[in-house]
């Protein structure tokens, strides 16, 4: 079993016991805000499985029927995932305002202070890990545990300050203005990854100037290229790219042919550029 999957189990493992753990201790106390705090990390359980197919679905060899293989398989995941997150935050607001006030007991706090220290070395093992193997599904998974964790330390301060609610009227109101803040940082979430990733599943064309110079250099390494201008066009974790080839005009079509073989087995072969299924388009001359 692989370092990644195992990783990936644990914090999914972790999720469903955290969220569990909120959510009925937010039903027994009768605290939306914990309540909310559950279902936001039952969302990563949820996102987390959701994800975790996606990536499997996405590394299928290509079929006839898809010649450039499923990589965009993740940007549909990722729009699913997006609609759970969008929903959530409805929730967590309607659920905030419909809630009546009261102090909670404090131990709401015994139960966050546990999922904190279980969410604190989840994310840990994440980071560590993900940078260490380069895993971007693990690295992803971390990003969005940040944002639980610091729901559950808004819920924290909201329990610690309507402790004082019977003498200071204002901080009735925390159950809400944490329901708020957590449904529009969730909402403000899925916004974000249901534009990006619909930009994408329409064929959103790689921005990364660095990556473009990189590819151009090596390219015109190459003994009998001349001069190129590419695109390259994102595939989930790879890229398409269309590459347009100006080569030396003194090359045999037998030359021409064998060079662009090369191209192709050379770009595909750089790990580090994420190419494959580089498309090729031989020109005598590219400025016109």
């Amino acid at each position: 079993m692989k370092r990644e999957f195992k990783v990936f189990v644990f914090s999914m493992i972790i999720n469903f016991f955290i969220s569990i753990l909120k959510i009925g201790g937010g039903l027994y106390f009768n605290f939306a805000s914990l309540i909310s705090d559950g279902m936001q990390t039952l969302s990563d359980f949820i996102t987390d499985i959701v994800s975790f197919i996606g990536i499997k679905v996405s590394k299928k060899r290509p079929t006839k029927s898809h010649p450039f293989g499923f990589g965009k398989m993740e940007y549909i995941i990722n729009l699913v995932i997006g609609v759970i997150l969008l929903l959530l935050s409805i929730f967590i607001v309607v659920n905030g305002f419909i809630s009546k006030w009261h102090i909670p007991s404090l131990l709401v706090l015994l139960i966050l202070f546990i999922a904190l220290i279980l969410k604190i070395i989840t994310l840990f093992f994440l980071y560590s890990v993900g940078k260490k193997i380069n895993s971007q599904l693990l690295i992803t998974s971390y990003l969005e545990s940040k944002m639980d964790l610091y729901s559950s330390i808004g819920v924290i301060v909201a329990t610690i300050l309507l402790q004082f609610s019977d003498d200071i009227v204002i901080f009735r109101y925390v159950d809400v203005v944490v329901a708020l803040v957590m449904g529009f940082v969730v909402f403000k979430t899925a916004f974000n990854i249901l534009k990006d990733n619909s930009m994408n599943l329409i064929g959103k064309v790689e921005d990364n100037l660095e990556l473009y110079k990189k590819i151009e250099e090596f390219l015109l390494d190459i003994k009998g290229v001349e001069k190129v201008k590419f695109y390259l066009i994102r595939y989930g974790k790879y890229y398409k790219i269309q590459l347009m080839v100006e080569m030396d005009a003194n090359l045999t079509l037998r030359q021409v042919t064998r060079l662009e073989e090369k191209i192709k087995k050379e770009l595909v072969s750089h790990r580090s550029f994420g190419v494959k299924y580089p498309t090729i388009y031989v020109t005598s001359n590219l400025d016109d």
